[in-house]
């Protein structure tokens, strides 16, 4: 008799990365654009009216090196950037790779005291600042004497960043001239410094290579799904660039040699006027934005700009929303799963897979790219089989070389390897990758990610509360929003609004309570562990 088929193991290899000898390393980019296409816009930033043709992102990435050295600083110090999208952003990493230093990119929604704690923690030496963050900024820098503070744009007369990148004059390139001659394509070179919210409430330094920076890229060039993004494109892009996933679309662009038209406003009004002044191809949403943009045209009665491709992740998108982006817009659409870890998306759902026809693959985030492979793994790290439920462990040459600072949680997560994502998933027989639930509770509002401990662990301080339980509520227009539910002192008592305005002190707003309620109890475990899913089955019953 022939016994069953055993249900093949969760494990799942992307298709091979090749050619990576002939791969084009980050650092090269505006030389080998300003060599090619000097006269091409790289980078055009509507909101100042500044375009920087690939010759001048070139020059400036070389003044930006200088500049640096200027200040006193030496190879493998670190110094930070905090600020929106601007033109100046991308000078300032490439400018870091060539000195031979590392950029920490900074979240510009952090407070003051969050700000502090990655200065301290990273041990930079500098932190260039918009103006409408220098008394962030300043305050954040209070008790770091050795951090020195230069404004991006003009300031009480002060020298700037901006300033200093027009008027350099051309000189000799970075590599010759700054830091004692770094090496540009060093891969173990730790060139970006991203900073995650930790489910123990501190934050986490991502340490990103330059191999793998590169490597990110060049796998991007491999996948067949992504064969429409073509060469000289014209790509949007409003996402952060302190984020991995908004670093890497521009850097998507710029690899191709193509043009940016890069903003600080993702507003619907200002995505449609830019896509029609500049006849962009291609634009990386979240999908809360998708829903935004969808809505003005609507509410304008207008038909869509004319766009190659629409990319999505962070957050998944509804089958509603999906089918009206494609009767509107009616160009291919691709979906990425990612991690600042993995330096960026880890899977790709395909075009041919955005298929109304198939719901079931809708609720999947795609297939692994070139050089990567996931496993499904079981708490005691046994690989299960495909279609249970477990970690998403995933293995790829784009993995970061570890969190600063931090060698025992470095050496827990990354094992042979392998990255222990703390997301829970399942693999199908096909291949495909579907989330199921957050294991580290993570929340994603409008693609920020935020984590209940850290929360919680800001509104503790707080003479009137005893405990709190930070869940996510689903949103209609950002994903999910963060709720808390609050459990006071005897004796005491407090207002919603006096405890948001406490937290703000601390948090970013994105951080903070959309919703709060309080509890006579939090429910507990008979260990005292505050039972988070109790909290969210009961929320629409909590008394007020």
């Amino acid at each position: 008799m022939r016994s069953a088929l055993k249900q093949p193991l969760a494990h799942v290899d992307g298709p091979p990365l090749h050619n990576t000898d002939s791969m084009l390393w980050i650092a090269d980019i505006p030389a080998l654009g300003a060599a090619r296409n000097p006269e091409r816009p790289a980078i055009i930033f509507p909101d100042r009216g500044e375009t920087l043709s690939y010759a001048e992102l070139n020059r400036r990435s070389d003044a930006l090196a200088a500049m640096l050295t200027n200040c006193g600083l030496r190879r493998g110090d670190r110094f930070a950037y905090l600020g929106r999208n601007s033109d100046l952003f991308l000078p300032v990493l490439f400018g870091a790779i060539r000195a031979g230093m590392t950029l920490l990119a900074i979240n510009w929604r952090l407070a003051a005291p969050e700000i502090a704690y990655q200065l301290q923690d990273s041990d930079s030496q500098l932190l260039f600042a918009d103006p409408d963050f220098m008394t962030t900024a300043a305050a954040a820098i209070k008790g770091l004497p050795t951090v020195q503070l230069v404004p991006t744009e003009a300031h009480a007369g002060e020298k700037t960043l901006r300033g200093w990148l027009k008027g350099s004059p051309a000189s000799d390139t970075a590599t010759n001239s700054n830091s004692g001659g770094a090496t540009l394509r060093d891969a173990n070179q730790i060139v970006l410094l991203l900073y995650t919210s930790g489910t123990t409430g501190r934050p986490k330094g991502v340490q990103i290579t330059h191999g793998a920076l590169s490597l990110a890229r060049h796998a991007e060039l491999l996948a067949g799904d992504l064969s429409h993004l073509e060469p000289s494109c014209t790509i949007l892009s409003a996402m952060p660039s302190f984020h991995i996933g908004g670093l890497s679309w521009v850097l998507m662009g710029l690899v191709r040699m193509g043009t940016v038209v890069l903003t600080a406003d993702p507003s619907a009004g200002n995505f449609l006027q830019l896509c029609r002044t500049y006849t962009v191809g291609h634009s990386f949403i979240v999908p809360s934005v998708i829903r935004m943009i969808v809505d003005e045209l609507r509410t304008r009665g207008e038909s869509a700009p004319k766009l190659k491709g629409i990319y999505y992740g962070a957050m998944a998108m509804d089958q509603q929303l999906l089918q009206e982006v494609i009767n509107r817009f009616s160009c291919p659409c691709v979906q990425f799963f990612g991690m600042t870890e993995n330096t960026g998306a880890a899977t790709i759902l395909s075009p041919q897979d955005h298929d109304l026809a198939r719901p079931n693959l809708l609720r999947s985030v795609g297939k692994p790219y070139p050089g990567a492979s996931f496993e499904i793994r079981a708490p005691d790290r046994r690989v299960l089989n495909c279609g249970e439920p477990g970690e998403i462990w995933i293995r790829s040459p784009t993995l970061m070389a570890g969190y600063a600072n931090l060698p025992d949680k470095t050496n827990e997560v990354l094992v042979d390897g392998w990255y222990a994502t703390g997301d829970g998933g399942y693999l199908d027989a096909d291949g495909y990758l579907y989330l199921t639930d957050r294991i580290k509770d993570m929340i994603v509002s409008g693609g920020e990610n935020v984590y209940p401990a850290e929360v919680e662990e800001v509104l503790r301080q707080h003479s009137a509360v005893a405990d709190v339980a930070v869940i996510a509520l689903a949103d209609e227009r950002w994903g999910e929003r963060v709720a808390a539910a609050i459990e006071l002192r005897p004796g005491k008592q407090v207002t919603g609004e006096e405890l948001l305005t406490f937290a703000r002190q601390s948090l970013a707003g994105f951080k903070c309570p959309k919703e709060l309620q309080f509890v006579a109890a939090l429910p507990r475990t008979a260990s005292g562990k505050v039972q988070r899913a109790l909290v969210r089955q009961q929320w629409s019953q909590i008394s007020r």
